[in-house]
């Protein structure tokens, strides 16, 4: 849905309806513009999403009709096995988790609610609970469906599965290239502020930096350089085999690193100094094309072997080796410059960064943003801007014109900007 400036009305294909997905909201603003209608927001995040606060099960879609507010003195049960039947038909994505965690820890940061931040390491524990005993993984989400589409594509192979004990596909993403920096650039914030929030703040590092240990020693595959596709208790996911229907056999296909599971590594060895963290980030880094962050350079981008990548992603993670470097401009810092000209290489007269063959560029486009966060390490200047956190927004709707094959959405009407418009 979106917003109708001139009527002041919710507007889109189900205008009475939001979902939350990834997207944080930069609270610190709005907060300084307006306070209650701030804290009112991050609380109505929270009131309208989750569905069952004693198990704190929750769904994407809320209505924008039903007026609600947080059940914080709500009864919880700590005893409950992760994951659990969903007691109706909503899906608690892993990806609502980003946007859940920041309200609240914003609540508290902001609006010092010591309520909202017990809730928030509730949700982050429940993800800890839902880790197998024996391998340490955990799933795209805390519940699950009794008629389960994951069960539909793979209960012929896999006769216990569900989505909730799935490491593939969106769900693999979320949880383990998404939520620990997510985690990670919350504790950043609550052990800044101290006392009892850095005390959160800790915890939400320690599980981020297990998370990302067991993912890397369970799913990563030296020979193909992929996150190979599994169940939670460690056994490979026969993904082509799955049958056709939400799901396609591509759906659970082994995934091959990208930018924000660099920038979350970086983040974890920034944060630690632990030799295995240094060691994923190194081999993601060279993965990704970035060459090995262990040689020697003088800093100068001329020193650095050539870089092809063009993730503005990688910028932030370069940004955090950095930040551990010792002293000097090292070799994060060329590699990060590298990265930085072949972005410039894409900007328009405009000034905007129309994605490769697009028309149209997005006026809220990460990249300019990545760049001057390197602009600001470069002068020594990183105090002046906000820390980057993880962020993603998008239409996800139908489109009243002709689509190109690669722009449909399977079995749905609807598709994304960015298929459109934008590009990714």
């Amino acid at each position: 849905m979106a917003w109708d400036l001139k009527d002041e009305k919710p507007v889109g294909q189900y205008a009475d309806t939001h979902e939350l997905k990834g997207h944080q909201p930069y609270y610190r603003l709005m907060h300084r513009v307006d306070p209650a209608a701030a804290e009112k927001l991050m609380e109505t995040v929270w009131a309208s999403h989750v569905l069952d606060w004693s198990r704190l099960d929750y769904n994407r879609h809320a209505s924008l009709k039903k007026p609600c507010r947080p059940q914080w003195d709500h009864a919880f049960d700590r005893r409950i096995e992760v994951p659990f039947p969903a007691a109706g038909s909503n899906l608690s994505f892993c990806n609502v988790t980003p946007p859940l965690l920041h309200a609240g820890v914003m609540l508290g940061l902001l609006a010092g609610d010591d309520d909202a931040l017990a809730w928030t390491r509730r949700l982050a524990c429940r993800w800890q609970e839902g880790r197998d005993p024996t391998t340490g993984l955990c799933g795209g989400q805390l519940s699950y469906r009794e008629h389960d589409r994951a069960q539909d594509a793979l209960g012929h192979v896999h006769p216990t599965i569900n989505e909730a004990k799935i490491v593939a596909g969106y769900h693999q993403l979320s949880r383990y290239h998404h939520l620990p920096l997510v985690q990670m650039q919350a504790a950043d914030a609550l052990i800044a502020a101290g006392g009892k929030r850095a005390e959160l703040g800790r915890d939400l590092a320690a599980w981020a930096w297990q998370d990302l240990t067991v993912y890397w020693q369970r799913s990563f595959d030296p020979a193909s350089g992929q996150f190979v596709a599994l169940t939670t208790d460690g056994t490979p996911l026969r993904w082509k085999e799955a049958r056709s229907d939400y799901y396609v056999p591509s759906s659970f296909a082994p995934r091959s690193p990208d930018g924000t599971i660099f920038w979350a590594s970086a983040m974890a060895y920034r944060m630690t100094r632990d030799e295995g963290h240094w060691q994923m980030t190194r081999e993601l880094a060279r993965r990704l094309g970035l060459g090995d962050l262990a040689a020697d350079g003088k800093g100068a981008a001329d020193d650095w072997p050539r870089i092809e990548a063009s993730d503005w992603r990688l910028i932030y993670g370069l940004l955090e080796i950095r930040r551990a470097e010792a002293k000097g401009f090292g070799p994060s810092l060329a590699a990060a410059r590298q990265v930085a000209g072949n972005l410039l290489k894409t900007q328009a007269a405009s000034g905007l960064f129309p994605r490769p063959g697009r028309r149209y560029a997005r006026t809220g486009d990460e990249i300019p943003l990545a760049l001057l966060h390197l602009a600001a390490a470069v002068e020594g200047k990183q105090y002046l801007l906000p820390p980057p956190v993880y962020d993603q927004r998008f239409f996800h709707c139908e489109y009243h014109g002709d689509l190109d094959e690669h722009q449909k959405k399977r079995a749905d009407k609807r598709t994304y900007d960015n298929y459109v418009y934008y590009g990714s």
